[in-house]
């Protein structure tokens, strides 16, 4: 396998230097903005292209790390080259692979090799893709699961169908998760915090929970008035917010206890239940 890059950003100066450390061949980048070209070239010891004739010709496998709203644009342009026989790639976690619309007809093969992990650095955060977990879809996600397991990351197969809901479970844990955390800070600045004592204050919190969460599962880490089915205490939550942080705060509360019922089904929570359905 040789695989060129599209795109010479934080996944693919990443995934590139991921590849290299794995012993896997890669030819090299392309990229619009050289300079970017060049910088991932050198960080991973490979060719800077001049063309995306050259990356193309020169590699079998192509992944396709531009932003999402670019993909579409440049497998218009992969398409009017000869591509028989290749499998092209893109690392988007939202979009299918069938943004490179047409495959079959070119004869070429596609896939989605998403990480699920924040990549936030050019060129440390390979390290961290080592051990994350990928997500892959398409006709070439067989070949795909090899590669990625032989740089010993994890795998799962989803339909293409699944990428939004896919998409949404991650961003449910990630960027949702900093809002809440966000809107923690804002309370205890209420409270006359700073900002800085509320960050402090609150990660321990945020890093204790998650570990559990990694831990022992959303159940058995489940704590909390929900948990103990604490309308007292959910009451003077809501005398503190506003109608629209009553209604999510509401609504969020009624998913925990969803959990708080499966952890203890003997229990009764109908009252709770239905004042936080008349909030929501």
């Amino acid at each position: 396998m040789k695989i060129g890059f599209i795109g010479a950003g934080k996944v693919g100066t990443s995934m590139g230097k991921l590849f290299r450390q794995h012993d896997v061949t890669v030819t090299g980048y392309y990229s619009r903005t050289r300079k970017h070209a060049e910088e991932a070239a050198a960080f991973t010891r490979t060719q800077c292209f001049d063309s995306l004739k050259d990356v193309v010709d020169a590699s079998d496998t192509l992944f396709v790390t531009t932003p999402d709203g670019v993909i579409a644009r440049m497998w218009n342009d992969i398409t009017a080259l000869p591509i028989k026989s290749k499998c092209i790639c893109h690392c988007s976690g939202a979009l299918p692979s069938s943004i490179f619309a047409n495959a079959d007809e070119h004869g070429a093969r596609v896939s989605s090799v998403h990480p699920l992990l924040a990549v936030s650095d050019r060129f440390s955060s390979w390290q961290q893709l080592e051990g994350a977990f990928f997500t892959l879809e398409g006709s070439c996600a067989m070949e795909m699961e090899a590669l990625m397991q032989q740089c010993g990351a994890q795998t799962a197969t989803i339909h293409a169908e699944d990428k939004a809901r896919y998409h949404l479970a991650a961003c449910v844990v990630s960027n949702l998760a900093v809002g809440l955390s966000n809107w923690g800070m804002k309370l205890l600045e209420q409270c006359g915090f700073t900002q800085q004592q509320a960050l402090a204050a609150l990660s321990p919190l945020i890093l204790g929970n998650a570990q559990a969460i990694c831990e022992k599962g959303p159940k058995a880490a489940l704590t909390g008035p929900a948990e103990r089915g604490d309308m007292g205490t959910i009451q003077s939550h809501m005398q503190c917010l506003d109608r629209t942080d009553q209604a999510l705060y509401a609504l969020l509360t009624r998913k925990l206890c969803d959990l708080a019922r499966e952890k203890h089904p003997d229990r009764g929570d109908t009252a709770l239940r239905t004042y936080l359905e008349g909030l929501s």
